[in-house]
């Protein structure tokens, strides 16, 4: 077990392994377990048909929620199509997240050079993690539960959106939600009874206990429902697991619906382009390939575009919709002048700086993913370092002198024993990106650019108060006094000519270490692209439901908000189609 184990961590940190071939390997019981369905067990003797109801392009977080929810009406027949493979027992593992970046869980985009940030990338170009395979990004997310402020669904809707107001969307955050953590029981602003299993890390470190102590000493509220309100607090994690392990959208909304005799899930399915009649600017079907074989596949009633806020507006482009001169410049007949892609909103910032302390605790390396008896303990009793995403558990949220929110997110253990880290997340920066189209050829990855630290934002500014910020919550503070909390000695290596410490040395360090938080969406906006219907605008037969649609960015990481979409996009679609 050891071996095999720290065979696979080694191949994959250091290549782009497919997973799928470490499962021929001797892993024995474990993997059998874990993987109760692949594509042929999945839907046996259920072949593509020619039609469907509902053809939904994508099984991320609101593909699935849509899926799932349409499949309901048994006399609607749905086919989901994705693109990636299944899960696996490695994709269950929350500490092992930041390996499965690198495999073929992941769609490998990086984005375009930056010209204010990236510096410590090749070609200043950062990477931008989606994942691909049965639950999209939530299988290779930090799986943090967090829905924003009500401010920022009431600013959805105040653009014109009617039904997007806070008010309008909890009760599908509801609807989704099973949280499990005692003291919300009670709580109106809490559910017990959805798909999506919520609790507290399984591994309990004294490290985020501090954290809690010394944002409370700089006068933050401790242990804040941050669901309810993401502002001047510190908290514990609230996450998507069940039993220290990974639920996914998939595992969610796929697996409990997997007898429904109704809904064919076809995965390995690379869609290419979305069939629109031209005449009439009705969706009418997908075109896809699978086995090598493009394949074609017609809808009766919608498609619903569920790819995420990089593959939707790709797709939409490349099947005729999106800004004119830009899909006649890479000849593609114009079925429809929206502007796609043109509004890309992302959270950024900083991973990660490190402090040193003088006591010991587990280290997430290789070789602790490898070791047996820390996999056994999270396999079999869901308990262990394992159950903590890289390491996370812990959340405050200040504001920076601009009053912009800023998130810090405290990594109570890191790659070294005595070792943490906290990372800094900008949650309205003034950064704005597009997703263009590379050619016309589906198979190209899309253009993806976003203007870290640029137009002389506040944006280098919020980031720098929010690094020194995190050094005061160490070194000022009894709490992470009592361990000897100090910030690592050691500078960045590409910033070692500046003053260590100065707002120079952090500026530097800003635009070197950027990194995106996987946040991406606006790029199929409502109001812009979609309507509060989420029906695309001047074509019928097709939604947009996934994070692209949204307008404002919330104070959140997306997994919940898409979710939302997914359970309110499915619930507008039923309304409609069953009157």
């Amino acid at each position: 077990m050891k071996n095999i184990l720290i065979i696979f961590t080694t191949l994959i940190f250091f290549s782009s392994l497919t997973v799928s071939q470490l499962f021929h390997s001797n892993y024995g019981e474990y993997q059998q377990q874990e993987i109760p369905f692949r594509e042929n067990s999945f839907i046996g003797n259920k072949p593509i048909l020619r039609e469907y109801d509902f053809v939904v392009i994508g099984a991320g977080p609101g593909g699935c929620v849509v899926a799932n929810r349409l499949s309901e009406e048994k006399n609607w027949r749905v086919l989901l199509l994705e693109a990636g493979q299944d899960e696996s027992i490695y994709t269950d593992i929350p500490a092992a997240l930041q390996f499965l970046e690198n495999t073929d869980y992941n769609w490998g985009y990086i984005a375009e050079p930056a010209k204010h940030g990236c510096f410590g990338f090749k070609d200043n170009r950062c990477p931008w993690p989606k994942g691909k395979g049965m639950g999209g990004s939530s299988i290779i997310n930090a799986m943090f539960y967090t829905r924003g402020k009500k401010e920022d669904y009431d600013t959805i809707a105040a653009l014109g959106n009617d039904g997007w107001a806070y008010n309008d969307v909890l009760p599908f955050f509801l609807k989704s939600e099973n949280n499990s953590i005692p003291e919300y029981q009670n709580s109106p602003f809490h559910s017990h009874k959805g798909n999506l299993h919520v609790e507290r890390v399984r591994y309990h470190s004294p490290r985020a206990d501090k954290f809690i102590e010394a944002g409370g000493e700089l006068g933050l509220r401790k242990n804040i429902d941050f669901t309810v309100d993401p502002e001047h607090g510190v908290s514990h994690l609230q996450l998507t697991t069940l039993l220290g392990h990974r639920v996914s959208a998939s595992k969610a909304f796929i697996r409990p619906a997997k007898n429904r005799q109704n809904l064919h899930v076809a995965i390995h399915s690379r869609v290419t382009r979305i069939l629109i009649d031209q005449k009439t600017k009705k969706a009418i079907g997908v075109e896809f390939i699978k086995k090598g074989k493009i394949r074609t596949v017609y809808s009766k009633k919608e498609v619903i575009l569920s790819a995420g806020p990089i593959n939707s507006p790709q797709l939409l482009m490349l099947s005729g919709i999106g800004p004119k001169e830009h899909l006649k410049h890479h000849g593609i007949p114009v079925i429809q002048d929206l502007p796609v892609g043109k509004t890309l909103l992302d959270h950024y910032g900083t991973l990660a700086i490190k402090f040193e302390v003088n006591q010991t605790e587990p280290a997430l390396t290789q070789e602790t993913i490898a070791d047996k008896h820390l996999f056994e303990e999270w396999y079999k009793y869901g308990r262990g370092p394992l159950t903590a995403p890289a390491g996370v558990d812990g959340l405050g949220y200040v504001r920076a002198p601009s009053g912009k929110g800023i998130e810090l997110i405290f990594g109570a253990l890191s790659n070294e024993p005595n070792m943490f880290f906290i990372a800094t997340v900008l949650l309205q920066p003034d950064a704005r990106g597009s997703v263009t189209l590379k050619s016309k050829n589906p198979l190209d990855p899309p253009i993806m650019s976003y203007g870290y630290y640029e137009n002389n934002t506040t944006d280098l500014e919020d980031n720098v108060f929010a690094l020194k910020y995190a050094v005061k919550l160490v070194e000022e503070t009894q709490a992470f006094k009592d361990i000897a909390g100090k910030l690592s000695p050691k500078p960045y290596p590409k910033c070692v000519h500046l003053p260590f410490r100065s707002d120079e040395y952090w500026a530097c360090l800003s635009q070197h270490q950027t990194n995106t938080w996987h946040h991406q969406c606006g790029t199929c906006r409502m109001g812009d692209v979609v309507n509060s219907k989420l029906q695309v605008i001047g074509i019928e037969g097709l939604r947009v439901v996934d994070s692209s649609i949204l307008p404002h960015i919330p104070h959140a990481h997306t997994y919940a908000p898409t979710l939302m979409v997914g359970e309110k996009g499915a619930n507008m679609i039923r309304s409609f189609w069953s009157k």
